[in-house]
């Protein structure tokens, strides 16, 4: 089991800025993630076709070039997508499995992949409660 700091510390890794608290994460998706978390995220093994749905590549080199940060949705997507990765990291064991898992089409999901499922909310809720029902034994 990984202990609430260390995820807190990854958490702030992978986000480009510390945070230590919830409310740290909500005002850090107010005022809009580096777009360097883009970077980050396909260094935790998931591919720029894969983040699209967070922000599309156009606008993501269009924020690089002029020094701007991802907006409020852009960032809300990008931490949803950062703690389900961690996450699925806890309960399997490492980064690999947990690409691996998010990537594999679910019968639960009509076929779907849970990072397919986890481009909306609601949908990312379905996802985090999936894996804790796995955590929790209730699925195989």
């Amino acid at each position: 089991m990984v202990r609430e700091g260390e995820r807190r510390s990854r958490q702030s890794d992978l986000l480009g800025q510390p945070v230590s608290t919830d409310y740290d994460i909500v005002k850090v998706v107010a005022n809009g993630l580096d777009p360097g978390v883009i970077t980050r995220l396909t260094n935790e093994g998931l591919t720029r076709r894969e983040l699209e749905f967070v922000i599309p590549p156009r606008t993501l080199t269009h924020r690089i070039k002029n020094g701007e940060r991802l907006s409020t949705d852009e960032s809300e997507r990008s931490v949803r997508l950062v703690n389900l990765l961690l996450q699925a990291e806890q309960l399997l064991g490492g980064k690999e499995a947990a690409t691996a898992w998010l990537r594999q089409p679910l019968r639960r999901f009509d076929g779907r992949s849970a990072l397919e499922v986890a481009r909306t909310e609601q949908g990312a809720r379905l996802v985090e409660e999936l894996l804790i029902q796995i955590e929790e034994g209730y699925v195989a």
